[in-house]
């Protein structure tokens, strides 16, 4: 879709036009406006109802944005309930925003395609993906977290309890205050971290940061994985690697099976700071068909800082370790699901 700036009544329109379309055959829906009732007091309903049944009715307010940290506000102010429901309707919204948006209560709708709307009575759900991005580019302010110096701040934020000043944080990632200063503007306005005016970090939403960053970074992309076949299998490797010289930290199933396990890893990955003969070292055969090791090129240095040894292996660190896996293919995600669960119980054994 081209431009998607357009006036409120405009919006009201074409969300109108979009919900329309999505309902199920025999539904209708119309917009009415309401001088005072407790469901809209002096705003715009939009009324839902089946063929020759009764209309679900949802208050609609629209914005011209809104960012993730505003969801907290918007949801005081309007209190979306299951018998007093309320649809966000924007131009755009984000991925983080829509997650927000749904853990708050809201329905919501964009000019995209993304639509969730929820109805108790008449019971109906309905809910489609559009842009993950915004397709008006409004603003020059930083959007995303890709790149080895936006890894090391995110690693920073996750391995150390805050609060912390932007100086002291910019010094642990090792990068200049100013973008520093720039990703910690983009992670506000995200609802990642909270700071106080001039102040500190105060609160890091470390799980919800490792989520975003695995949205634009992965140890497979751009070629950073080879993999191969240990025919003695995982074992085997493991015991060499135990009297390799070579600089590496083992990340994904094998190193989150040593705090929470779920299942027998059958993928070994491995960072090598020099890949050179990690071949014969290892004694690994290249190949992608039954592949049990996945040799990972680092994005940056920071794959190697605060490691921890156990049972004579160097494993990474676990904000690292559920990152990876996140973006890992077959059960690695639930896998990091099952890893953040006891990082979450366990915060003062990983966090400096």
């Amino acid at each position: 879709m081209g431009n998607i700036v357009t006036s409120g009544n405009a919006l009201l329109t074409e969300v109108l036009q979009a919900l329309q379309g999505r309902l199920p055959v025999g539904w209708d829906s119309q917009l009415t406006k309401e001088k005072e009732t407790a469901l809209a007091p002096g705003g715009v309903v939009l009324a839902i109802r089946r063929k020759e049944g009764t209309a679900g009715r949802l208050r609609i307010d629209t914005r011209s944005r809104v960012e993730p940290k505003e969801v907290d506000g918007l949801a005081a102010t309007l209190q979306p309930t299951a018998e007093r429901p309320v649809l966000i309707a924007v131009p755009f919204l984000s991925p983080r925003t829509q997650e927000r948006l749904r853990n708050r209560g809201f329905s919501y709708a964009d000019l995209t395609g993304n639509v969730r709307l929820t109805l108790t009575e008449p019971g109906l759900f309905i809910e489609t993906t559009g842009a993950r991005e915004n397709p008006e580019k409004s603003s020059r302010a930083r959007k995303s977290l890709k790149g080895p110096k936006a890894g090391r701040l995110v690693r920073a934020l996750c391995d150390f309890q805050p609060p912390v000043g932007l100086r002291e944080l910019a010094k642990r990632a090792g990068i200049d205050p100013g973008y520093a200063s720039r990703v910690v503007d983009f992670l506000d306005r995200e609802a990642l971290i909270t700071r106080t005016t001039r102040g500190p970090i105060t609160t890091v939403d470390w799980r919800a940061l490792l989520n975003r960053w695995s949205q634009e970074y992965s140890p497979f992309a751009r070629q950073g994985a080879t993999m191969y076949l240990a025919a003695r299998g995982i074992p085997a490797v493991i015991e060499r690697l135990k009297k390799t010289k070579v600089k590496y930290a083992v990340t994904g199933s094998w190193a989150a099976a040593e705090v929470a396990p779920v299942a027998a890893p059958r993928l070994l990955m491995v960072y090598v700071d020099d890949p050179t003969d990690v071949e014969k070292a290892l004694d690994l055969r290249p190949g992608d068909a039954g592949a049990n090791v996945a040799i990972l090129t680092p994005f940056d240095d920071i794959v190697f800082e605060r490691t921890s040894s156990k049972g004579g292996v160097t494993l990474a660190a676990l904000s690292q370790v559920a990152v990876d896996l996140l973006t890992s293919p077959g059960r690695g995600p639930n896998e990091a699901e099952a890893l953040m669960d006891w990082m979450q119980r366990n915060e003062g054994t990983w966090r400096a």
